[in-house]
């Protein structure tokens, strides 16, 4: 944590050395200012707590995986903001470790249920709605 974002990127991938303008153009293209870049990790935000706002908007199917297995790992809180409902199954598996929140129409309600009985009950109202036009 004491290292900064720069540096830990160099040391996973030594073979980058000395194209640190490069490394910092990925961190900007993660959305990572160019202030934040030389900071040290652990001054970035609370390691205990990740919010998570569409992650998966340009990811692969192997990096949603390894996304989810490393939210899986991780120790501390999420917040996590998502359309992918495969992260979201992957990520709220486990009842225990998970709640469930529904932004909609201004407000935000907590779904008691599981992930599969919120899917369910989609498909309950888009039927509903459908028998309705017709």
């Amino acid at each position: 944590m004491g290292e900064t974002p720069v540096h830990y990127l160099l040391r996973l991938h030594p073979d980058q050395e000395g194209h640190q303008k490069a490394v910092r153009a990925k961190l900007g293209k993660f959305g990572l200012p160019g202030n934040n870049h030389l900071t040290p990790i652990a001054n970035l935000s609370p390691s205990q707590l990740l919010l998570l706002d569409e992650p998966t908007n340009h990811l692969d199917m192997q990096t949603i995986d390894a996304l989810a297995d490393a939210l899986d790992g991780f120790k501390g809180g999420v917040v996590l903001v998502s359309h992918d409902s495969r992260l979201i199954s992957r990520v709220c598996e486990d009842e225990d470790k998970s709640e469930i929140w529904v932004a909609q129409d201004g407000t935000v309600t907590f779904f008691q249920g599981t992930f599969a009985e919120f899917k369910e009950e989609l498909k309950r109202e888009i039927k509903a709605e459908v028998d309705e036009l017709s």
